[in-house]
């Protein structure tokens, strides 16, 4: 998934980790990587990359890693963060 949005991503990461449990994040230059789950089993991977004044939201869950927190808990977290 893939969205913009004009929060910028210490935004976006905040709103985040207030939202979800068992999050991670991590800085690569510019770009937040927030990786979601426990430590040896990751369920989502958002990169929050700043555009302008707002940011990119990339979204990822890798081939057969856990629902945790389900699909559709995951999208409201990012659409309430991200707007």
């Amino acid at each position: 998934m893939y969205v913009s949005s004009p929060r910028a991503p210490a935004y976006i990461a905040e709103c985040l980790e207030s939202r979800l449990s068992r999050v991670r994040l991590s800085r690569a230059g510019s770009t937040t990587e927030i990786a979601v789950g426990s430590d040896s089993n990751r369920s989502y991977f958002v990169t929050l990359t700043p555009i302008n004044a707002g940011s990119i939201v990339k979204v990822m869950q890798p081939a057969n890693a856990p629902d945790d927190p389900p699909e559709p808990e995951m999208r409201f977290d990012i659409a309430r963060c991200a707007t």
